[in-house]
């Protein structure tokens, strides 16, 4: 049996799905578009004097059925893709956010192009890690951001690159490297190697940078992920059911725009669960209502069949065991919930990315991935026949037997408990870890970090990708 985590019964989705589609029928959604607006009057929608647009069921119906329920994103290495709705564990996908925090010093700072590089390498390297998912910020990238975390992502892994969008312009550049990368246009549609991710704005609107960038995706073929983000009790209702509603109704409003703009191009959402600290009045992403939610997603996922990332953003600001609390009640609910895209965040409610924490996380998702697994339960594993054996060998009356020395332990022990082999995780006896240096977990993980940095190297990009690289600078004055 596997096992799996729910929250939400057949009627209770119904219920939040059926309230979904009031919202977008009754309130409407708030765009700032008038072409927008235009291709939704000419389908069906009515239209307000204040720009709020009235969206009938059947409309919403038709364009969900219309969104594909798988989507591959694509790496520059082909076994590298993530085939979404296919795969047999959660993609687990870090996040390169705008602060760097160094471990040694218990400093955070402005990334590097270096620090990032780093980072991106190292997940590179991680068997647990699928791709990754870009935020850096870097001042020297100005308003071209996106173009340049995309290099930055592409030049250091061979696995996915997703990048995050704030200004439409850089899309365009950013296609034509893509298109280079992938050998054409029509390639670039048959393994999408470029994801983009933009925000729909709570509650219910879709402001002209978003609408901007639902054109922009939707007229290139780009993979969209539109995220939804509404802190319960801020933007959305304090209510984990209603902030559920809401956002899907979010989501479900831009979905429309971009099959009607055209039909049948995948599309993900990123459903961000975040809340109000009403004491504080910071927004917290891992209170005990978020682990709630984190439950949810698996099935919100499955029952409109699309297509959902969920983010693990710890609060922490250390790498301490409030940070170990937080990554691991989110990443547990999350994937026992059955989501299939993860992307973790690092520190101080994604505010800092951190070496060491990939780490953490690698053995996270493995011990994650086992429970998953489940217990198998058979004539092999229930090893009747070794017991007896063990128990035959008696001296002076009493059963001296043991399994160190059976062939049994040798072909289950890794099978059924996935050991580390690097020492990363200590595990001695604290006489021989003593001896070992007394190291703590982050020291360790800092050694290994080095470690592989100093010897992985991912597959360089090809010539003429340099090439096109130092063309769309220059054509479009990027400096990167």
């Amino acid at each position: 049996m596997k096992p799996r985590l729910k929250v939400l019964g057949k009627e209770e989705l119904d219920t939040i799905y059926t309230t979904a589609l009031y919202l977008l029928k009754k309130v409407g959604v708030n765009i700032e578009d008038e072409g927008i607006i235009k291709l939704l009057a000419n389908n069906g929608c009515d239209v307000d004097s204040n720009r709020i647009v009235y969206f009938p069921e059947w409309l919403v119906r038709d364009c969900l059925n219309s969104t594909p329920k798988e989507v591959t994103l694509c790496g520059r290495n082909p076994s590298c893709d993530m085939q979404v709705g296919r795969q047999k564990y959660p993609y687990i996908i870090p996040l390169v956010s705008y602060n760097y925090f160094d471990c040694v010093s218990n400093t955070y700072r402005t990334p590097t192009k270096d620090d990032v590089a780093r980072f991106v390498r190292l997940c590179d390297h991680l068997s647990t890690v699928n791709g990754v998912w870009m935020l850096s910020m870097i001042p020297e990238f100005e308003d071209m951001y996106m173009f340049g975390d995309f290099i930055l992502g592409i030049r250091n892994t061979t696995k996915p690159v997703c990048v995050i969008n704030f200004e439409p312009k850089s899309v365009e550049p950013t296609y034509q490297l893509a298109v280079e990368m992938a050998g054409g246009e029509d390639e670039l549609k048959r393994r999408p190697l470029l994801t983009v991710n933009y925000c729909c704005i709570s509650p219910l609107i879709w402001n002209k940078e978003g609408c901007a960038m639902l054109k922009a995706t939707a007229r290139w073929g780009i993979i969209p992920a539109i995220s939804t983000e509404a802190p319960m009790g801020d933007t959305g209702p304090v209510t984990v059911a209603g902030d559920i509603a809401q956002k899907m109704a979010e989501f479900l409003s831009g979905a429309v725009v971009l099959q009607l703009l055209n039909r049948g191009m995948p599309i993900i959402w990123v459903d961000v669960h975040e809340t109000f600290d009403q004491k504080t009045g910071a927004v917290n992403f891992a209170s005990h209502g978020n682990f709630l939610y984190a439950c949810a997603i698996g099935q919100i996922e499955e029952y409109l069949g699309i297509p959902i990332v969920t983010p693990v953003i710890p609060d922490s600001k250390l790498l301490d065991l409030q940070e170990s609390y937080e990554l691991g009640f989110l990443l547990l609910t999350q994937m026992l919930g059955g989501s299939r895209l993860v992307v973790t965040h690092g520190l101080d409610s994604s505010r800092a990315f951190n070496n060491e924490l990939l780490l953490l996380l690698d053995d996270m998702v493995t011990a994650t991935q086992r429970i998953l697994d489940g217990i198998e339960v058979n004539s092999d594993t229930l090893a009747v026949e070794v017991i007896e054996k063990v128990c035959r060998k008696i001296d002076g009356k009493r059963r001296v037997g043991h399994f160190l020395d059976q062939r049994h332990t040798l072909n289950w022990y890794a099978k059924e408990h996935r050991p580390r082999k690097d020492g990363i995780f200590e595990k001695h006896r604290r006489e021989k870890w003593m001896e070992l240096g007394s190291k703590s977990f982050t020291q360790r993980a800092h050694e290994k970090v080095e470690e592989i940095l100093s010897t992985h190297k991912p597959e360089p990009l090809p010539r003429e990708v340099e090439q096109k690289i130092a063309e769309l600078q220059k054509k479009y004055q990027i400096k990167v």
